[in-house]
């Protein structure tokens, strides 16, 4: 389990990589109110980014993974498959479904935080290639989100 301060920094930072990614796309807070400061950020959105970071061990143990914490600063990122993070992907998507479905929101064809619709809200299948390739910018970032807080991934059973 990832604990206390750390859980939080990795959760601010899964929030700080969602609006630089954003701002890139050319998004901004009027396009997309998720895009304010950790601060500034609803309750709702601080609490789904913490689900995320504590799925983050659930993830990498569905393919034989874990974490732990690094000593070795020279250490080579840790690279996931391209089938990897198709899988873990999908199964962030999932998680984040379930999450906003058991906060009430519903499907709807334009995100709304006020009606809590988001066009989002269907199975992985049905989901774009740009709506999938959130998921999968989130998965690939796990690595450096980690190693912000001096974790590192590693494969079940090779030397750390």
């Amino acid at each position: 389990m990832i604990f206390g301060g750390t859980y939080e920094i990795l959760a601010r930072a899964i929030h700080e990589d969602y609006v630089r990614s954003e701002r890139e796309k050319g998004h901004t807070p009027e396009t997309n109110p998720a895009m304010v400061p950790w601060e500034e950020l609803p309750e709702t959105l601080k609490e789904s980014n913490r689900s995320a970071t504590e799925y983050i061990r659930v993830k990498l143990k569905a393919i034989g993974c874990d974490i732990a914490i690094t000593t070795d600063w020279d250490a080579q990122p840790f690279k996931l498959s391209s089938e990897e993070v198709e899988l873990l992907a999908e199964m962030e998507h999932d998680r984040w479904v379930r999450e906003r479905l058991a906060r009430g929101w519903i499907y709807g064809p334009t995100k709304s935080i006020q009606k809590k619709t988001h066009p989002y809200l269907v199975p992985w299948a049905k989901l774009s290639e740009e709506a999938k390739d959130l998921d999968r910018d989130a998965v690939r970032a796990i690595p450096a989100l980690l190693a912000r807080a001096r974790y590192q991934v590693y494969r079940v059973g090779e030397k750390q």
